[in-house]
């Protein structure tokens, strides 16, 4: 289907302490440079996939059986450092959270963090950051003031350029678009076509109508399970499985 794999899931299964299974069984080649939408019904388990992904469920009391192969390495072998997974493998979360600093430092937060001090690097991260993520054009005579006086689609952007500042291999979007408007939502879609010829992208989308727009590959998923995947354009035109093509016409969900 696609060449250049990128992370190989193999028989994932995540359960909670209550007993909840968020996840089975779950099989999943994700290719380079290419846009993942992992889409279905609520409780259909994209998110603890997404949080998975990059062990941030590590945080909290769960189960977890399987494998997750990035690059050929198991990102739970014992030699893999979860701080550095987290930066190979960023993570935007639904409801944008910008840093109460100015729009540069935000975007140069994470950099300086983990030690970056020269301000060349610094300035050429920050505006090519905010390039990739559609928003420069917009706030690039205004870099010094607070990113609490964005609107909410610039903000969801700058959280996505903050990720970006330092340079993940993966990029990983939990429902961006979810509380933007139409205008916001297109500006966010346009970005990702450009990002995934340098990032591999993996989104949950705030809707099954930017599946079809956005998804080279296509996943649906059904209370923890995997139904379907295959192309975008493929699945929702013929898809194979009855609970797929159900979802789709808008007989349950």
């Amino acid at each position: 289907m696609f060449n250049n794999l990128k992370i190989r899931i193999d028989k994932l299964s995540v359960a909670y302490d209550d007993g909840t299974q968020a996840l089975r069984n779950v099989c999943l080649d994700i290719p380079k440079n290419s846009i993942t939408a992992l889409f279905g019904p609520a409780g259909g388990g994209k998110s603890t996939l997404l949080r998975t992904l990059n062990r941030l469920n590590d945080l909290i009391d769960i189960s977890v059986t399987g494998n997750i192969i990035l690059d050929n390495i198991s990102i739970f072998d014992r030699s893999v450092d979860v701080i550095s997974l987290r930066r190979r493998i960023g993570i935007v979360f639904a409801q944008p959270i910008p840093l109460p600093f100015s729009i540069k430092q935000n975007v140069t937060y994470g950099l300086e963090l983990s030690g970056e001090r020269n301000r060349v690097k610094l300035d050429d991260a920050v505006e090519s950051s905010l390039r990739a993520a559609a928003l420069w054009e917009e706030v690039k005579d205004r870099l010094n003031e607070s990113a609490s006086a964005l609107s909410g689609g610039q903000q969801q952007r700058l959280c996505i350029a903050r990720v970006l500042a330092l340079e993940p291999e993966v990029l990983l979007l939990d429902e961006p678009t979810s509380g933007l408007d139409p205008i916001s939502t297109a500006k966010v879609e346009s970005s990702l076509q450009t990002l995934k010829e340098k990032y591999t992208v993996i989104i949950a989308p705030s809707s099954i109508q930017q599946t079809a727009r956005i998804a080279d590959l296509a996943v649906f998923m059904l209370q923890g399970e995997l139904i379907e995947s295959g192309i975008g354009e493929e699945l929702f035109s013929s898809p194979r499985e009855k609970q797929t093509e159900e979802y789709i016409t808008g007989r349950f969900g």
